[in-house]
Formats: C-alpha cells, sequence, structure tokens
C-alpha cells in the first residue's frame, strides 16, 4: 500500500463517488463513458537487458542527486523538491536497497553517508511524519539494507563506520516510530511527533496502517534482541486475526477497511484487496515466509481470506471469463471498480501457492497477472491507468459505447503515477511459470516509461495512458520509482538465477530465504525456510 492521508481521502472519494453511481443505478451512467480499450499489434518476442534498467536507474538518481538530494521529493518537470516526508530524504533512502542489489557503490556510499547525518527528531515542514510510509520506506529500507550489506552484498559497503552508523540509526528511528503506539488499545495512528513522542487524535487507522507493520518491526526484534519492536506491532495485528465485531467480516477472512484506534474494534465501511488494506493481506503471508513457526497463525488467516476471495470476490469481464478482477466490497454487496494498488494480488497469490505447493492459488494468481498483462499491452503506452470499471454481463447500458468483450472492461481513471503493483506481480509470474511473456510485458513497459515519462532529471506520471504521447506529464516522482519499478524490472530481466534474495519455488524444493516487504526491501528470513 502507498497511500499518504491525503491520497486516501482522494481514494475513498473517488470510490464512493463511482460505488454510489453503479449500486444506485446497477448501471455505470451515460456520462461516465470512456473509451473502448485501444487495439494494439501485440508484441514481438524480444526484451532487453537488465543492464538498461540500471541505466534508467543512474538516470534518475543524477536528476535527483543534482536537484534535491537529502531532500524528500523530485519533481522532475520543474526540476523542484519537496520535503513531504519530513525531510528525511526518502527518495534516497527508498532507493538504497535497489542501489546495492544492481552493485553500485557510488549510490550506496552517498546514501549511507547521508543516513549518517539524519536526526529523527528533525521534521521539516511540520510536527509529525507519517507512521505507515516511514516504517515501509525509510525503516524497512534501512532494515534492509542492513540484512543485505552484512550477507550476501558484503563487499559493496566495507566501511565499519558506515554500517555501524546504518545500524545505530535503523534503531534510532525504530525508538521513534513505537510512539505510534501509545494508544489505549496499541492499535498505532498514523501520525507521530517525534521530538514530543506524542500522536495525533486520529480515533481510527487503516487496516493496511494497523496490520502491515509485522515484517520491520519484528525484524528489528530479531536483529537486537529487543522484542518490545515485534510485541508491539503483533498486540495491534492481534485485533485483525480476531475481528470484532463479526459483521464487519462479511466474508470469512475479509475485513472492512477501518480500525477503531480506542478499542481495536472495525469500523464500518467498505472493503478490498486495493488502497487501505492491500498490505494488510500481503503481510498475512509474508509474515509466514518470514518465520514459518510463530508465524503460522498468520497463513491460516491468510489462506481464509484467499479461499474467500476466488469464491465470492473473483471477477470476469463479460466475454473474457479467464480474466479476473477483484472488485471493493460494502457489507456483501460487490462493486466493479478496481485501483491499481489491486494489481499486486496477483503476485501475493502466486506466492502463497508456491510456499503452500498449491496450484490452485498459483492459477488464480497468474489470472490477474495476465489480465494486467493484456490491459497495459492494450494502450499505446504500454501503462495502466489508476482505475479499472467493467461489467460482467452487458446487461446494463454501458454509456455510449455498444457493450462487446472489446468494451466490457475499461481504464475509468486514465492516469499512471509510476505504479508498480502490476511489475511486482509479473515478478512472482516469471518466477513460478519462467513463462518469457512476462518479461516480455516488463520491457514493453519499460520501454513505455522511456517514451512517455522520462524527463531531463528523472521520470514523471501521466495524464492519460491511452494517449500515444501520454498526455500531460505529472510533475512528481515518488521514492517507489527506486524501490519498486526499478527493481522489480531489474529482477525479471536479470538473468541471475542464483541471487539469493529471489523468491524461490517450493514446489521444486528451493526455499525462501529472504522476503520483500510492501516497498520491495528484501529482508532476511529468520525462521525454518519455506
Amino acid at each position: 500500500m502507498r497511500l499518504t492521508p491525503r491520497s486516501a481521502a482522494t481514494a475513498v472519494l473517488s470510490l464512493g463517488v463511482i460505488w454510489l453511481i453503479w449500486s444506485s443505478t446497477g448501471q455505470l451512467g451515460p456520462k461516465l463513458h470512456v473509451p473502448a480499450l485501444l487495439k494494439t499489434p501485440y508484441l514481438s518476442n524480444q526484451y532487453g537487458s537488465s543492464d538498461e534498467i540500471k541505466d534508467a536507474f543512474q538516470h534518475a538518481w543524477n536528476g535527483y542527486s543534482r536537484y534535491c538530494f537529502g531532500q524528500d521529493t523530485l519533481h522532475p518537470v520543474s526540476n523542484t523538491c519537496d520535503n513531504d516526508f519530513g525531510g528525511w530524504g526518502v527518495t534516497a533512502i527508498d532507493a538504497l536497497s535497489t542501489a546495492i542489489i544492481m552493485e553500485n557503490e557510488n549510490v550506496v556510499g552517498q546514501i549511507l553517508n547521508f543516513i549518517a547525518t539524519l536526526d529523527w527528531t528533525i521534521v521539516k515542514g511540520g510536527t509529525s511524519v507519517q507512521f505507515f510510509e516511514v516504517t515501509i520506506r525509510h525503516f524497512g529500507g534501512m532494515i534492509s539494507a542492513y540484512d543485505l550489506l552484512n550477507g550476501p552484498f558484503a563487499h559493496i559497503a566495507k566501511d565499519d563506520a558506515l554500517r555501524q552508523s546504518l545500524f545505530d540509526q535503523m534503531v534510532n528511528l525504530g525508538d521513534v516510530l513505537v510512539c505510534a503506539f501509545k494508544t489505549p488499545s496499541g492499535v498505532p495512528r498514523n501520525w507521530v511527533n517525534p521530538l514530543a513522542c506524542e500522536t495525533d487524535n486520529g480515533r481510527t487507522n487503516t487496516v493496511a496502517g494497523a496490520g502491515s507493520l509485522i515484517l520491520e518491526f519484528q525484524r528489528l526484534s530479531d536483529i537486537t534482541g529487543n522484542t518490545n519492536y515485534g510485541d508491539l506491532a503483533k498486540k495491534a495485528q492481534s485485533y485483525l486475526l480476531n475481528p470484532e465485531p463479526k459483521k464487519r467480516e462479511p466474508y470469512p477472512g475479509l475485513l472492512t477497511s477501518f480500525i477503531n484506534i480506542g478499542d481495536g474494534r472495525m469500523a464500518a465501511g467498505k472493503g478490498g484487496w486495493g488502497s487501505l488494506s492491500d498490505s494488510f493481506y500481503e503481510y498475512l503471508l509474508k509474515a509466514y515466509v518470514y518465520d514459518s513457526i510463530e508465524f503460522a497463525p498468520y497463513l491460516e488467516r491468510w489462506k481464509l481470506a484467499a479461499e474467500s476471495t476466488i469464491q465470492y470476490i473473483a471477477s470476469h469481464p463479460y466475454g473474457h471469463p479467464e480474466w479476473t478482477l477483484l472488485p471493493q466490497w460494502d457489507n456483501i454487496l460487490l462493486g466493479n471498480t478496481m485501483d491499481s494498488l489491486t494489481w499486486f494480488t496477483g503476485g501475493n497469490f502466486i506466492l502463497g501457492g508456491m510456499v503452500t505447493r498449491n496450484q490452485t492459488l498459483i492459477d488464480f494468481g497468474l489470472s490477474i497477472a495476465d489480465t494486467g498483462g493484456a490491459l497495459y499491452m492494450s494502450t499505446p503506452t504500454r501503462l495502466g491507468g489508476e482505475f479499472v470499471w467493467w461489467t460482467n454481463n452487458c446487461k446494463a447500458s454501458w454509456g455510449a459505447t455498444e457493450c462487446t468483450p472489446d468494451t466490457s472492461v475499461q481504464f475509468s481513471t486514465k492516469t499512471f503515477i509510476l505504479r508498480p503493483e502490476l511489475l511486482e506481480s509479473w515478478y512472482y509470474a516469471y518466477r513460478a511459470t519462467k513463462d518469457k511473456k512476462y518479461r516480455q510485458w516488463a520491457w514493453e513497459t519499460f520501454q513505455g516509461l522511456n517514451r512517455v515519462c522520462k524527463t531531463s532529471s528523472g521520470f514523471a506520471g501521466i495524464s492519460d495512458v491511452t494517449a500515444p504521447d501520454g498526455g500531460v506529464k505529472i510533475d512528481k516522482q515518488e521514492s517507489f520509482l527506486y524501490a519498486e519499478i526499478l527493481k522489480y524490472l531489474y529482477l525479471i530481466l536479470n538473468d541471475d538465477e542464483t541471487a539469493p534474495y529471489h523468491v524461490q519455488d517450493s514446489r521444486t524444493g528451493s526455499l525462501n530465504g529472504w522476503v520483500l516487504n510492501t516497498e520491495a526491501h528484501p529482508l532476511r528470513v529468520t525462521g525454518p525456510h519455506v
């Protein structure tokens, strides 16, 4: 999940409008018509080298380093900067694990030297930081770097003082972040004042915000021997493993998207695998991969959610029974819209199938990954929009367009803001099948990024994936460009099958020694490998 409170509110509002139109009329009104997916020639069986992804990383790093180094965010059209994550250099820290895996010693050295200078009690532009985002980006990024640099990539950073500084800063940030758990229930709030060790007065948190902490905090406990970090995350998670009241669990294992901070009870509202909830379900499975003994109950909870999703939630657009999309739910009522964050589910189901040796789960995940591939490859940019709408049966009016298999699923919002989730699913799909179409799709998407998103200093979002030129560039470069998009592209196209950080397929007897957090930072597995 990658939502700030502001963008979360926007997502809730957008989905709410869509939901009201759909649920009140049974159809999408004529004013909501969007063009049918463009028909474009299918791809040639060609893809490039992971070295070209390294070049793209260096290009983006050069722009950030030149204009904004040490600040949070580069605006790659105007070449201006923002400190929208407290001024702690989120782009630099989020880029670190990718730079290590790419063995870019110069960039790794720059970032490690920068981390040594940070004071986590000083927040630029305000007094508080976003607990969830700092956890998955800064905290997860440093823990991952610690694991990588004290493991398979020790040769990348030979300066013992810098490695010690990384460890110290990782622990210092952990000690700041635990302030978020100072609530009546132990469910964290999402805004933390590091200097005062206080939280805001928020009454709810998202399921993702409260339930996507296990990997980072438990890993710090296992590294330091201080059990407090992991215990706090497990206390917050406990409410989601045994949710109350039961009516907030409309399908077995599937919850609403908000939790009350006062008592840990689920709040009313919609639910889904996308924004606000996504990484909660992701971490149920990945916690088991991290420690298959301690977190075995998490796997059972994930299986329950997965089985309900296959049985009750999965939706197939008219004319495409082989395609799978996952709508939101409002109690037991399902919508017909999906946000781009939900594309991660393909990879999550594939990983679940690999570690439990369950082909049904793998096949379900592949159907989601392949649906995204068909939609992305149908646009001239080879990129996908922020929201998808579809109809299952064409019985309702479909705007001004005749409802056919070619028009039954459409990008309703055509902006692309460097979302990595479909690439994530293609990575797992390639690892499970070795089918080169996933490399081909990844390469085409990378070519699209170069054609319509690249600027002189980095990569920008675009306003229209269905326009050959991408429409207007959106002047923001998210840090997950480095952490996720370029990392997943590199991992898909990298021919080194022996790389230790790769996800492994238990069906072949290969077991996982690493697990990726929701920001794609690899963490070393501590329990028996699965």
